[in-house]
């Protein structure tokens, strides 16, 4: 109960906030863009700009750290694939983009926040190393599979006139401000190059802005999604499958994983992945949804029912890990 007094009831009253002010119009809805491009473009990468550049070197080439994440998403990315192409019939590369929903979590606007809020800034490390993690294979298998579809599907002459592999990996991952600020600091960390003070204070300043900002701006944000909510352009069970592997099934395979298979050893490291795990489906899968044409109206209800079922069951996972 202490760790629900302390902990969970905080955190989520932020988001509460954000909501109450949507619905009783204390703050305009379209504001919810603006704060959203203010954490992902300033506070949240200076945040982990901030966190990275001053880690250990040895934490942020915790290879075990990192094999233990890449086992924990595929496991997850190919047990999706495997129920929805024998149990639902879907087929290749559609299947990528099921993958995609039940594990590619919401860490920016949500889950460093979240940790940072409920465990401090030691947080951001770990929580910084897993993001870029799940950005980086997430995002390439999703590529790759309707990539090399498109390729099938192209005639000889029109092959060479498609955007090079490599390069939309890159564009997607690597040149977004959140991995950009996340390779910047592992470069400076491990580089040991030295950076001015004021360029510390100016991050110290503005990156503790990005946990409450977002945390807010995702409450105000659901207050405006009760549209999506009639979409009726989906399976019952192809979502209840959905959600079960995002929510739970993704989360226990994380324990299985940071305290059985590959123990971590660090109880904070190991907390994370599991509570990042856990998070909801990330608002940039629609993106991708968009941008392949698969699923475009059933992913925003997928995003909006995981956000909303999610604070039960992070709430019950960050009780568990805590305790």
């Amino acid at each position: 109960m202490f760790v629900l007094f302390q902990v969970v009831i905080p955190i989520f009253a932020i988001i509460l906030c954000g909501f109450l002010a949507g619905r009783l119009s204390l703050l305009p809805l379209n504001g919810v863009q603006s704060l959203n491009y203010f954490v992902y473009y300033f506070a949240l990468p200076a945040l982990l700009f901030s966190s990275l550049s001053t880690a250990p070197v040895d934490q942020i080439t915790n290879w075990n750290f990192i094999l233990t994440n890449l086992c924990i998403i595929l496991s997850c990315f190919v047990l999706t694939i495997i129920l929805f192409k024998f149990i639902f019939k879907k087929k290749f590369p559609e299947l990528s983009m099921y993958g995609m929903i039940t594990t590619y979590g919401n860490t920016g606007f949500l889950g460093i926040p979240l940790l940072i809020a409920a465990f401090g800034h030691e947080a951001a490390v770990p929580a910084a190393i897993v993001t870029f993690i799940y950005d980086l294979s997430i995002v390439t298998l999703v590529i790759v599979s309707f990539e090399v579809a498109k390729v099938m599907n192209k005639k000889h002459d029109e092959q060479e006139k498609i955007l090079p592999l490599f390069g939309l990996i890159v564009k997607s991952v690597v040149l977004n401000p959140i991995n950009a600020s996340l390779l910047l600091g592992i470069i400076v960390a491990i580089s040991q190059i030295p950076i001015p003070q004021s360029v510390y204070v100016f991050t110290e300043v503005l990156g503790p802005a990005a946990g409450p900002t977002a945390l807010f701006a995702l409450g105000l944000g659901l207050s405006s999604e009760r549209n999506v909510l009639r979409n009726k352009q989906y399976h019952l069970s192809e979502f209840i499958v959905l959600l079960s592997l995002k929510l739970i099934i993704l989360p226990l395979l994380a324990i299985l994983f940071v305290y059985y298979i590959f123990p971590v050893e660090d109880h904070l490291w190991a907390v994370s992945v599991v509570i990042l795990s856990a998070l909801p489906t990330g608002a940039i899968v629609y993106v991708f949804a968009e941008k392949y044409n698969t699923l475009v109206k059933q992913v925003p209800l997928y995003i909006l029912a995981t956000t909303v079922i999610s604070i039960i069951t992070i709430s019950i996972f960050l009780v568990i890990m805590i305790e």
